[in-house]
């Protein structure tokens, strides 16, 4: 029997393994039925570590690690081009209408300025094409009655027809020269409209130099960089437009994503109960629950290099079910999720789990100052403990190590 105890921790957790026994709807990790005992010497292993075979309430669980986000938030996004001047502190508390982020302003101040020149110019042009176009309106209308009156001249003797065609000739330029003008103004209408749009533009920008906190919330600086070399936003940087700067995360509600192996997809699903311990506060408990599994796996994301490995991982979302002013977003949670529980349950430490030539399941029971090799059945496992089914007996001693004589 040369198997050792790695190999049984191994054998439990095998994803190969899990999988053969899944699709054969076992439900199990192992399920090895007792088959034969033998007897053995116990003179020179008396000393190897022994234990009891315990009964009782067993929890099987997938820890993780995940970090805390709010649920729903307000994004902060940059509106100029200009430098941080002064930002709020980053997990200060805020209510509607506070100082959020100041920007340098005197690019707009100067946008201002020439903006309301090019608003008056506007207006200046425009006001020039409408009096242009009221003098030019009344020498048409001059010449439309003197164009009138000449045929009765015409008649009478007093001129000739062809001062009637020579002032016609005038009335009709005159017209044209009015239709002219009349686009010049709407022409000088849409400048001004421009020009204004400009200015209000430009007020606007300087009016956000100072951005206001549109709700109340936690500040959440954001990230800035490429992935390798990520900082947060912080004063005297130049923000390009559009860029986000801050979160107000709504803290009623908030979420943890983690990400699970893909050994341990078949086991977690959504609605499972998880515990969940921050790093900040490691002696408080907060329960959640899952209510997200992904349907496609992606390759891990080294922490060490953050270059993907080989590894294959499903990410996972879990609700927070307790609101409580410690649960603030970025901060790390270790998350336990509870897949199974067993009641009342014959458990034995994995030291204590071990294989046999033919890959059987195998205990080393002490029984009348002998040891008794005993086949059993694991249903399942944790980290720690396998969960017995057949084999052992509450109470019986079993050896934490191989005996020098099998």
């Amino acid at each position: 029997m040369k198997a050792t105890q790695g190999s049984v921790k191994s054998f439990l957790f095998d994803s190969s393994r899990r999988k053969a026994v899944s699709a054969a709807g076992l439900g199990v990790v192992l399920l090895i039925f007792v088959s034969s005992s033998f007897l053995v010497s116990e003179t020179d292993d008396t000393a190897i570590p022994f234990t009891t075979v315990k009964k009782g309430h067993v929890t099987i669980k997938v820890s993780e690690t995940g970090e805390l986000r709010a649920e729903d938030q307000v994004v902060i996004s940059a509106v100029t081009d200009k430098q941080i001047l002064w930002l709020v502190p980053e997990g200060a508390w805020v209510d509607d209408g506070d100082t959020l982020i100041i920007f340098e302003s005197e690019k707009y101040i100067l946008s201002k300025g020439e903006a309301e020149s090019g608003v008056m110019s506007a207006k200046a042009d425009l006001i020039r094409a409408e009096s242009d176009l009221e003098a030019m309106q009344a020498r048409e209308e001059a010449a439309k009655k003197n164009l009138e009156a000449l045929p009765a001249l015409v008649k009478k003797g007093f001129i000739q027809q062809n001062e009637v065609e020579q002032a016609q000739l005038v009335y009709m330029e005159l017209r044209s020269k009015n239709r002219s003008l009349r686009a010049s103004i709407t022409a000088a209408q849409a400048n001004v409209s421009r020009a204004e749009r400009g200015l209000d533009q430009q007020e606007r920008k300087l009016r956000q130099g100072v951005v206001m906190a549109p709700r109340p919330g936690l500040v959440v600086y954001a990230m800035t960089g490429d992935a390798e070399n990520q900082k947060k936003i912080s004063i005297g940087m130049m923000p390009f437009e559009g860029q986000e700067l801050m979160y107000l995360p709504d803290v009623s509600s908030m979420m943890v994503d983690t990400e699970i192996s893909e050994v341990d997809l078949s086991r977690v699903k959504v609605g499972l109960p998880v515990e969940l311990r921050l790093d900040a506060y490691s002696d408080v408990v907060f329960k959640g629950e899952v209510t997200y599994i992904a349907d496609l796996a992606k390759r891990k994301i080294s922490r060490i290099t953050g270059k993907a490995t080989a590894a294959k991982v499903f990410d996972v979302t879990i609700h927070v079910l307790d609101k409580d002013k410690r649960l603030k977003p970025g901060l790390t949670a270790t998350l336990d999720i509870i897949v199974d529980q067993f009641v009342s349950s014959l458990s034995i430490p994995l030291e204590a789990v071990f294989l046999d030539d033919q890959d059987q399941t195998i205990a080393y029971v002490k029984a009348g100052g002998r040891i008794e090799i005993r086949r059993i059945a694991i249903v399942e496992s944790n980290d720690r403990v396998a969960v017995v089914k057949e084999g052992l007996q509450d109470g019986e001693v079993i050896l934490l190590g191989r005996p020098a004589s099998i």
